[in-house]
């Protein structure tokens, strides 16, 4: 059977300075109509540039050698030397790209169902009122809840898990040969990646599209994907079938890649990053012995260091009353790590807002030191501090990294002279593995693991014994996420520190918490030590959420 779509040897460079950068090397793949095929690597091995690529949709990406086949209706299309029109021919009708963050790619000033119709009416001359049921049935197939309001909603107005499936939605609207999803579900909890996921590979199925999904998490892939393509540094370093080589990986990376991955056996432990598990010598993986050391933290205090009482939140919207957190209580003991799981939505974020006093509650309080946190503002700013999951964002870009660490230092008065302040910054620069020359660098100059690196930096700064860490890995490789864990559990051990960590991974709330609270529609439904909640959990819902990691 001839492939529908088939790369062969390619290799893709970027222009600087009229030098070859080359970013991929020798890249093959082949897919037959209704496959899955998988492509995993850390950021940056060069799986989204292999991808757009095919239909030239990076501008400055040069194809120095290899052909790019697409097969349609046994009528072959080299892409490598298609001309721009007959790309537009073939993008979102034969090729359709899925991108990691639907806020980015969806128009903000046009409703999802004016988005989706246009593809129709632009793509397949449509009329418009048909193209409007089109949408709604598109709707309907990706379980969007009500339609008709989806399709008058603008982005802003739905969840990143609603607006992934509207992005969804519209790739597929075209029936295309071809489907290639780019992390598509990176920034979504455990629950909703699974099930948008094989959401997404039960409508490829039923349409004989063929399906590449491109992840740098191989735990979320592997049960979904025919064929699984492994890549490092731009280079393909195991290809094969899926189950095969999640059993008997032949690749040391392969291996190193699938040993990050955090878990509640490995509490206290360090964990491996790929470099602490093998040597990358002459474009070859050796591997390396992995020395697992183990943390020692200092006893829990039994007193709470901050309590939540009875904390109530509404939002209002016209006559719409949505009530985001009811009713929450619980402590937090100076020492520990405690964590605060649940599916997107369920309130996780508002609460840590309301602590940290960005949002006021309706009801409740928060307790500090056996006083209301808010009549100690200042005292209290400076003992808790937070980082936020998107450091990109978080940062300042017009701002040099060092400016933004000091920038706390200054508000908090605990720097004497300009010299001293530098001095400090630098300090903590290189306390949290970044170097003391990253001072005058801006955030766009660093890697996502680095800018988080200078998240915690700033937090850091004015020396707080709680840090409020908000879904602050879950964008990260499984590699770098690594690092920036037992960079948390150094921290603890050197600082003393306490943390409330917030994440929709279990794996990794299990791996570094103590004890874990879990919640659902804004109530906490069960609470327990880390161990006793993995192993013995009595939710109903609890054990769905152990059931998808």
């Amino acid at each position: 059977m001839d492939s529908l779509f088939t790369i062969e040897h390619l290799s893709i460079s970027f222009r600087k300075n009229r030098k070859p950068n080359t970013v991929v090397r020798d890249f093959n793949l082949s897919l037959q109509p209704g496959e899955i095929v998988g492509i995993v690597g850390e950021s940056g091995s060069g799986k989204s540039v292999s991808m757009m690529t095919a239909t030239r949709l990076i501008e400055n990406a040069h194809i120095d050698e290899g052909s790019i086949t697409l097969n349609i209706n046994g009528n072959e299309i080299n892409l490598a030397q298609a001309n721009e029109q007959e790309l537009q021919g073939i993008r979102g009708s034969e090729i359709a790209y899925i991108f990691q963050e639907p806020m980015t790619a969806l128009h903000p000033l046009y409703t999802c169902g004016e988005q989706v119709v246009e593809t129709l009416v632009w793509n397949q001359k449509m009329p418009r009122n048909e193209a409007v049921q089109k949408c709604l049935s598109l709707f309907e197939e990706m379980r969007l809840p009500n339609p008709e309001r989806v399709s008058s909603s603008y982005p802003h107005q739905l969840s990143g898990g609603q607006r992934q499936r509207v992005m969804i939605a519209m790739a597929l609207a075209n029936n295309p040969s071809i489907l290639i999803a780019d992390e598509p579900t990176t920034a979504l909890d455990s629950v909703l990646q699974k099930s948008l996921t094989q959401n997404m590979v039960e409508s490829c199925k039923q349409r004989n599209t063929g399906l590449i999904l491109i992840s740098h998490d191989v735990q979320l892939i592997k049960d979904f994907t025919d064929k699984l393509i492994v890549m490092y540094k731009g280079e393909v370093v195991e290809t094969g079938n899926t189950a095969n080589i999640i059993q008997n990986p032949k690749s040391v990376y392969t291996r190193s890649l699938l040993d990050c991955q955090p878990h509640f056996r490995k509490r206290s432990q360090l964990l491996p990053t790929i470099h602490e598990l093998a040597d990358y010598v002459d474009g070859e993986f050796i591997p390396k012995p992995f020395d697992a050391k183990h943390f020692t933290f200092a006893p829990i205090e039994e007193s709470p260091y901050i309590e939540i009482r009875n904390l109530t939140k509404t939002f209002t919207k016209g006559s719409t009353v949505t009530t985001a957190v009811n009713d929450v209580s619980f402590v937090i003991r100076k020492g520990e790590t405690l964590g605060l799981i649940g599916e997107s939505g369920c309130g996780k974020s508002t609460v840590s807002k309301m602590i940290i006093q960005l949002l006021e509650p309706d009801s409740g309080t928060i307790l500090f030191g056996g006083k209301p946190a808010s009549s100690k503002r200042r005292a209290f700013a400076k003992k808790v501090q937070m980082i936020f999951q998107d450091p990109y964002s978080s940062l300042n870009p017009a701002m040099k990294a060092g400016q933004i660490v000091e920038e706390p230092i200054a508000v908090h008065k605990l720097a004497g002279s300009k010299k001293q302040l530098r001095a400090k910054v630098e300090d903590l620069l290189v306390e949290v593995g970044l170097q003391a020359s990253d001072y005058d660098k801006y955030p766009h100059e660093f890697s996502g693991g680095q800018r988080q690196r200078i998240s915690i930096a700033r937090a850091l700064a004015v020396e707080p014994d709680l840090i409020i860490c908000d879904e602050s890995v879950s964008a990260l490789d499984v590699s770098v996420q690594a690092q920036i864990l037992n960079l948390f559990n150094q921290l603890k051990v050197s600082r003393q520190l306490t943390y409330l960590f917030i994440s929709h991974d279990l794996n990794v709330v299990s791996y570094i918490c103590d004890r874990i609270l879990v919640m659902k529609n804004g109530m906490l439904v069960e609470e327990g030590n880390t161990e006793k909640l993995v192993t013995q959990p009595e939710n109903p819902y609890t054990r769905k959420l152990l059931q998808h990691t």
